[in-house]
Parts: structure tokens; C-alpha cells; sequence
């Protein structure tokens, strides 16, 4: 869920991977056709966060810029943050 709300996973393979998810069943989601959000909506933000710090240590530690990956990540909780001041 952090990876789709970040734009690193697109909707096809998010369907796919909930779905999935769903036919395995997950217990965040468990009913098919159910929005999900309610329930991804603050684990994945959480979860956005975590790796956010985590590129940004490894990032210094290694003395490079950050990758698309990460950049896509750090942006995430740029609009996660605009979200709560509103």
C-alpha cells in the first residue's frame, strides 16, 4: 500500500497484489471490493515514513543522492505531511 500511495507500484499490479492478498486471506482487507484505505491508510503512511528515514540515513551514510525509488518515498511523506496540516 506505501508503495502504490507513493507511485512506485501502478494500479494494475496494486489490484493484483490485493487481490491476491485478499484470495490468500489477509487480514487487513478481506473482502473483495471492499476500500481498502480505511484500514492501509495509516500502517502504510507509517510504513512511508519508516523507509523514508531509512534511504535518507543509508543515503548520507554512503555520501550519494537519493535513487527514484527513495526520492518517490521522501516525496510520499512530503504530502503525508501536507495531509495532517489540513
Amino acid at each position: 500500500a506505501a508503495w502504490y500511495a507513493a507511485g512506485l507500484l501502478g494500479p494494475d499490479d496494486w489490484g493484483r497484489f490485493l487481490g491476491a492478498y485478499q484470495a490468500a486471506g489477509g487480514p487487513a482487507v478481506r473482502r473483495r471490493g471492499e476500500d481498502p484505505w480505511p484500514r492501509l491508510d495509516v500502517p502504510a503512511r507509517a510504513l512511508t515514513v519508516q523507509i523514508s528515514a531509512l534511504a535518507l540515513a543509508k543515503a548520507a551514510v554512503a555520501g550519494r543522492p537519493l535513487d527514484e525509488a527513495e526520492e518517490a518515498m521522501v516525496e510520499a511523506c512530503a504530502r503525508i505531511a501536507r495531509l495532517a496540516g489540513a
